[in-house]
């Protein structure tokens, strides 16, 4: 239960970091699309392996 909750607190805040810096920057919607799933799947996959049981 704790990894999972982890995990959905990294993947929100991934995905903040890059709707924020959207915001702040003029990025192209390609680009900031891109960024945000990958930025998901980076922080997704981490989290997984960090906490791997």
């Amino acid at each position: 239960m704790k990894k999972i909750l982890i995990l959905i607190f990294g993947m929100g805040l991934a995905a903040t970091i890059v709707i924020v810096l959207d915001q702040a920057f003029s990025i192209p919607d390609e680009i900031s699309g891109i960024l945000y799933f990958i930025s998901i799947g980076v922080a997704a996959s981490s989290i997984l392996n960090y906490y791997k049981e």
